[in-house]
């Protein structure tokens, strides 16, 4: 298991920190990200011995998926977080599976190549830019190989957004482009009201703004969560879209 940091960019490495730092109860509060890992997971194909590399493997929600299905491939288990690699490997401590682990940062040159797979779940919004990730990821599949990922969607948080647009104050949401080969999308509203939603966010780690983004005061922050409430009933929704492309 190689945990020598590589050189990321001063966002990805703030990222890291972040998630790393909720490493050890980051399960606690991410039912929501293990049901996605779980639904991403009805789209593994049906392989044999795959070569398998995962980008952003936190602390192995999509990877169980992984080791189970794949119990005789060779799985490159990746994160740019050396604390959620750590919890991954603990995890993961009782499968019977070639698996390997590498501090990387996705956003950066990958030096794996002829894979069979390539899944993350996610991980991808986090990128400055995930589109061109994607295309760089598919010209690093075999002939025949798959790329998954699950992401959210161009109308995640889409109340929330709306909330702050409307109230004249800034939004740290970042760009959600539109995705290409989506093959299955869902709508979902876990919380109960919006600061439900933002506590939820802040326990897993999620909470880093997009470039240039001038964070709300506490008034600011107490009247979106107000808008919200009274316009949506405090809902803040989250489109997710499940993505599969192949290389022929």
């Amino acid at each position: 298991m190689s945990l020598n940091s590589p050189i990321l960019s001063r966002r990805s490495a703030a990222i890291a920190a972040r998630f790393g730092a909720k490493a050890d109860v980051y399960e606690d509060h991410a039912g929501l990200q293990a049901a996605i890992a779980g639904r991403l997971a009805s789209h593994f194909p049906d392989l044999v011995a795959p070569r398998v590399l995962e980008l952003g493997c936190g602390t192995g929600l999509l990877s169980r998926h992984l080791v189970t299905r794949y119990a005789d491939g060779e799985l490159h288990l990746t994160d740019a977080a050396p604390d959620m690699i750590r919890a991954c490997r603990s995890n993961l401590a009782g499968a019977h599976a070639n698996v390997s682990f590498e501090v990387m940062d996705a956003a950066g040159p990958i030096a794996y190549e002829n894979l069979d797979l390539i899944v993350t779940s996610m991980m991808l919004h986090w990128l400055p830019d995930p589109l061109k990730v994607l295309a760089r990821l598919k010209g690093r599949l075999a002939k025949g190989g798959v790329l998954l990922f699950a992401t959210p969607g161009p109308n995640c948080f889409a109340e929330w957004r709306t909330v702050l647009a409307t109230e004249g104050l800034p939004s740290g949401v970042p760009p959600l482009p539109e995705m290409p080969a989506v093959v299955e999308e869902e709508h979902l509203t876990p919380d109960k009201d919006s600061l439900s939603f933002l506590r939820r966010i802040k326990a897993i780690g999620g909470l880093h703004p997009r470039e240039g983004y001038d964070p709300l005061t506490a008034n600011e922050l107490r009247r979106a969560i107000r808008a919200t409430n009274t316009r949506f009933g405090g809902r803040v929704t989250w489109h997710i879209v499940y993505g599969r492309l192949e290389r022929p």
